[in-house]
């Protein structure tokens, strides 16, 4: 069992990290290659946006290197405290940001004439890389993992039970983030 989560978790935190870096270096390279795209890859939305997209990836990324350090040095996959505060501030503040972001996009198809389709698809993505890590699991990769999701329909992501689990736990520090 320890082999199949390390393994797991191994996967899902390269994983998250090759999509991280690749996002960005395709990111680069459309700047510089596509002159008809600088348009809409260049506005500050977009931007932003992009850099929302990349910020939740990273969480993720750290998240799951975290939970595969621990099963490889302790056999355990339960991170420690000040983690699980640290990823309680995220996500709150991904939520302000996600906020942010969605009134941006809001003011400029309202009151401008123009809508920036890059920007509103790196804003889905980046909102459904949040609740995919912080709510529900919208990601499944083997056939095990369909029929699962199949037979018991949409689950708890695991960082948002193992958040959920801590909030409910008697803390034994109370010092602050």
């Amino acid at each position: 069992m320890k082999k199949s989560l390390e393994s797991k978790f191994f996967r899902l935190f390269t994983g998250e990290g090759t999509a991280l870096a690749l996002f960005l270096l395709m990111y680069i390279s459309m700047l510089e290659k596509i002159n008809i795209m600088q348009p809409f890859l260049f506005t500050p939305l977009s931007i932003f946006c992009f850099f929302l997209l990349e910020w939740v990836l990273f969480q993720g990324t750290v998240y799951w290197f975290l939970k595969w350090r621990r099963i490889s040095l302790t056999k355990k996959t339960r991170l420690d405290e000040l983690q699980y505060r640290w990823f309680d501030w995220l996500k709150k503040s991904n939520l302000l940001l996600l906020s942010i972001a969605g009134g941006f996009l809001i003011y400029q198809w309202v009151f401008s004439s123009t809508g920036n389709w890059w920007a509103l698809f790196l804003f889905v993505f980046a909102a459904g890389e949040h609740i995919n890590y912080y709510h529900i699991r919208l990601s499944y990769q083997t056939k095990e993992e369909w029929r699962d999701w199949k037979s018991r329909g949409w689950q708890r992501s695991l960082l948002a039970r193992e958040l959920s689990k801590h909030k409910r736990r008697p803390s034994s520090t109370h010092g602050r983030f």
